[in-house]
C-alpha cells in the first residue's frame, strides 16, 4: 500500500471540497469554476472517477460551472416518514441503503445524505444530514450515489506585500568578537523559520549555538570579527495571500487582443470569394511577421487550429483545407507579440 500526500501547505492553491447527493441526473452544479476536468478529484461512493472519461466539465445556459457524468448514476427507491424540522427518516426499509448515500424526495432538502442507519427490520430509522422541510407519511424517497468533489487548487497564492511571513529574506550582521545579541529586522514566528550561518557555517538553534527570543538572537558564544559574516535566512512560513487587482489598474491596452507594443492591430475581416485559399495579413512592424502562434483565425465563427487548418508564411495566410465557401466570413485577430 502506498500513500500520496497532496501538499502539506501547497503554495499554488487552496483545496476545497463539495459533497453532492446523486440522483438520476448526469449533470450537477459545481461550487467553483475550474478550467479543465483534471483540476477535480471526483469519487462516487468512494470510487475515484477518471477525468475526461467518467466525467467532463462545462457551463450551463446560465453560465454556472457544471460536472457532467458519462453515465446515469444508480438510484434506488423506498418509502418512509419525515417530520418537519427533524433529521430522522422513519419506518423505512434500510436493506439497500448505505451511509453517505445521497437521498432525495418530497420534504427532503437538496444535497442531503445519509448520516447513520439504525436497522430494526423493515422499519429502520435513518439520520439525515439536514432536517426535513415538511412532514410526510409513506412518501417515496430515492437514495443515490454520494458524489465527493475535491478542487485541486482553487486560488492562486502569492507572497504578500504586507505579510512578512509570506516573503523570504536574507539579513547580514557583522561580528566583533564581543557582541552576542543581535536585533532582527522582523520577528520570526519560531526558530524553525530562520537559518543562521556564521562565516558560512550553519548554526544550530534552540539553545545550542544561539537562542531566539522575539526579534533577537543571542549567541551562546561570541561570533568572530568579520564584515557581514553573520547571515540570517528567513524562510517563508506562510503563503496565504490571494492577489487582488486595484480598481481601474487594468487599461484597455491590457485587455485588447490587438495590442502590440506601441500600436493597435485591428483584426483583418474579409468575406471570401470563389476559390479563395489565401489571405494577406498584417505584420507587427517592418522587421517582423506574425505566425500561427500569434494569430487567432475564425472561419464563420469557428476557431481554426494552427498549422492543421491554416499556415502562415510572411504576410500570407493559407487555408490548409482548401477554399472556403464563397461568402464565408474570415476573421484574423492579432495577438500581442514582442517582435
Amino acid at each position: 500500500m502506498s500513500e500520496g500526500y497532496i501538499g502539506l501547505a501547497p503554495s499554488y492553491g487552496v483545496f476545497q471540497k463539495q459533497v453532492i447527493a446523486g440522483t438520476t441526473a448526469t449533470i450537477y452544479d459545481l461550487d467553483f469554476d475550474v478550467a479543465q476536468a483534471t483540476q477535480l478529484m471526483v469519487s462516487i461512493d468512494g470510487i475515484v472517477q477518471e477525468p475526461d472519461y467518467a466525467f467532463s466539465i462545462g457551463r450551463g445556459s446560465t453560465g454556472k460551472m457544471q460536472i457532467v457524468f458519462a453515465e446515469a448514476l444508480t438510484v434506488s427507491s423506498t418509502t418512509g416518514n419525515t417530520t418537519s424540522g427533524s433529521n430522522s427518516l422513519t419506518n423505512v426499509n434500510t436493506a439497500n441503503i448505505n451511509v453517505g448515500q445521497g437521498i432525495s424526495g418530497t420534504g427532503i432538502d437538496t444535497d442531503t445524505h445519509v448520516q447513520t442507519i439504525a436497522t430494526t427490520g423493515d422499519a429502520g430509522v435513518i439520520t439525515l444530514s439536514k432536517n426535513a422541510l415538511s412532514t410526510q407519511t409513506g412518501t417515496t424517497v430515492s437514495t443515490g450515489a454520494r458524489i465527493f468533489v475535491i478542487y485541486l487548487g482553487k486560488q492562486l497564492l502569492t507572497p504578500s506585500t504586507t505579510d512578512d511571513h509570506t516573503v523570504p529574506l536574507v539579513e547580514h550582521f557583522s561580528g566583533n568578537n564581543s557582541t552576542t545579541l543581535f536585533s532582527l529586522a522582523r520577528t520570526p514566528p519560531n526558530q524553525s523559520s530562520i537559518l543562521v550561518f556564521v562565516d558560512g557555517v550553519f548554526q544550530r538553534g534552540s539553545g545550542n549555538a544561539y537562542t531566539l527570543a522575539g526579534a533577537s538572537i543571542s549567541f551562546t558564544g561570541t561570533p568572530p570579527t568579520g564584515t557581514n559574516n553573520i547571515t540570517v535566512h528567513y524562510v517563508a512560513t506562510q503563503n496565504n495571500s490571494v492577489p487582488t487587482v486595484t480598481n481601474g489598474s487594468i487599461t484597455n491596452l491590457s485587455l485588447n487582443l490587438d495590442y502590440n507594443e506601441s500600436t493597435h492591430r485591428s483584426p483583418t475581416v474579409v468575406t471570401t470569394t470563389a476559390g479563395q485559399t489565401t489571405q494577406a495579413i498584417k505584420r507587427p512592424n517592418i522587421t517582423a511577421f506574425y505566425d500561427v502562434n500569434s494569430t487567432l483565425v475564425l472561419l464563420n465563427g469557428i476557431m481554426l487550429i494552427p498549422t492543421t487548418d491554416y499556415t502562415i508564411s510572411s504576410t500570407t495566410l493559407t487555408l490548409a483545407g482548401g477554399a472556403a465557401a464563397t461568402g464565408s466570413s474570415l476573421v484574423v485577430r492579432y495577438l500581442p507579440t514582442t517582435a
